[in-house]
């Protein structure tokens, strides 16, 4: 087990290639890699206390133009949400790692040794106050959380990885009582004082044979995998929370029915039905190969196109089916042995196509006729028509997502 301190996921950044490597550590089983509770809560304030902060002054500011100005100044904030800035972190962070409880007997001798400034805990002088201020009952649970998982495992190697030296140690000799926490349990109880070492332990790069990352990225079980992703990504769209914007394709009479794009500026809100879609490889770029236990590993950051029929909100155009597209960037974990499954580690929101990626749109809807013409439409729509006309089964299903939304 890796067990990371507060500083050390701090130190990079979620969708970096450390993040990859750890991922991939965790993914491929070489080690499982987690954070102690504290450390994850932790990592969660220091993300929402600056958005609280800049949320207060912007709310300060905008009361301040609304009592300046000589008109009612309509403009609000939501609601500050704090919890849901908590959510969100949190499992941005469980993506990477796995979080370890923090027991209560640690929190108690944690509350204890700050007490009592019992390492790792101390007493500092605190800007020009007399008295010294006691600190570190955080760092003391972190510390207890780690030496309790390995006492409860005796059979698991212990990689407690921090760079807090002056605290923590340098992972050689410690402080009493720090080093009473460790009888018993020294021979399996690894301290690191940075993840480089961790790195260093379990991955070793090694050549590159990039094609054969682009080979395993068009194999079935890639091809499975993506699509279980797609469809569960399209199936959380249909909620009016999780919509994405895409790009339209429509047929013009001044083109000669050709599509084009009327969203290149303003691309369109659209709920995309997963039993009209494709996905295709686009680009693959940044390829690494990384050699864990006995396998060589790949990652890469590959581009896919994903194109369909998509149920627009109204807005350029009226509300209807529409030939779509949109681009969707994954960061990929690809196996050299292709009896074992690709993984997902971390991808970006949908995009809309960029205007030299119209052709793509286009391709996969070569032979679609006008089968309706639209006299409703308002200028400069007037020239446009459906490319797709809904059947019944799509239009109660349309009725039916809109029925269960009205419900909630």
């Amino acid at each position: 087990m890796i067990i990371l301190d507060t500083n050390i996921l701090r130190s990079f950044a979620l969708d970096s290639a450390t993040t990859d490597l750890l991922m991939t550590i965790r993914t491929v089983g070489a080690e499982n890699v987690a954070v102690p509770w504290v450390v994850l809560e932790e990592l969660v304030a220091q993300r929402a206390i600056p958005f609280r902060e800049k949320y207060e002054a912007a709310q300060a500011a905008l009361d301040s133009v609304r009592r300046a100005a000589p008109w009612d100044v309509q403009a609000h904030l939501p609601p500050l949400d704090l919890e849901r800035v908590h959510d969100h972190w949190r499992n941005e962070y469980l993506g990477v790692v796995d979080s370890i409880p923090t027991s209560e007997a640690a929190l108690r001798e944690a509350t204890t040794r700050e007490a009592n400034s019992l390492p790792p805990c101390k007493a500092v002088q605190a800007g020009d106050r007399r008295e010294k201020v006691k600190t570190g009952g955080r760092d003391a649970a972190i510390w207890l959380t780690a030496v309790e998982y390995a006492r409860d495992h005796p059979d698991e190697t212990v990689y407690f990885v921090s760079n807090n030296t002056k605290d923590f140690g340098n992972g050689t000799t410690y402080s009493h009582p720090m080093d009473l926490d460790l009888s018993g349990i020294g021979e399996h109880f690894v301290h690191l004082t940075s993840l480089g070492a961790v790195l260093k332990r379990f991955t070793e790069e090694t050549d590159l044979a990039e094609e054969q990352a682009v080979a395993a990225l068009t194999s079935e079980a890639t091809r499975d995998v993506v699509a279980d992703a797609v469809t569960a990504m399209l199936n959380s769209s249909r909620r009016r929370t999780h919509q994405f914007e895409v790009t339209l394709g429509y047929g013009s009479e001044d083109l000669d029915t050709q599509l084009i794009e009327m969203a290149s500026s303003e691309a369109t809100q659209a709920r995309v039905w997963a039993c009209t879609w494709r996905t295709a490889l686009h680009h693959v770029t940044d390829v690494k190969a990384y050699r864990i236990g006995d396998r060589v590993w790949y990652t890469a950051t590959v581009e896919w196109m994903v194109t369909g029929v998509a149920v627009t909100n109204g807005f350029p155009v009226p509300t209807g089916f529409y030939p779509a597209a949109f681009s969707w960037e994954t960061r990929m974990l690809i196996p050299e042995d292709p009896s074992v499954t690709p993984t997902i580690l971390r991808n970006h929101p949908p995009r809309p196509l960029h205007p030299g990626e119209l052709h793509i749109l286009k391709a996969d809807f070569p032979s679609l006729a006008i089968e309706s013409e639209r006299d409703d439409l308002p200028r400069p729509y007037d020239v446009l028509r459906f490319m797709h006309v809904p059947s019944p089964a799509e239009l109660a299903m349309i009725q039916a997502l809109d029925q269960a939304e009205e419900a909630e």
